[in-house]
């Protein structure tokens, strides 16, 4: 993994990380938690997060 991209997993999973926390302390919804993911993958473009978050996504993954 190159540097670049490991810096784009790095920042895509921490803001997922934070808008997550936001979303079960009530300040997202789940569907603008879903929008807000979205644009996160479309932004950094990271390989192995975007594998983790279809991953979680596949398995039911209750994050209210």
């Amino acid at each position: 993994m190159s540097p670049k991209q490991f810096e784009s997993e790095l920042n895509y999973l921490t803001t997922r990380h934070l808008a997550e926390c936001f979303m079960k302390h009530g300040v997202f919804t789940k569907t603008e938690f879903k929008k807000i993911d979205d644009f996160l993958i479309r932004t950094f473009s990271p390989l192995i997060g975007k594998l983790l978050t279809l991953s979680l996504d596949k398995s039911g993954d209750k994050s209210e």
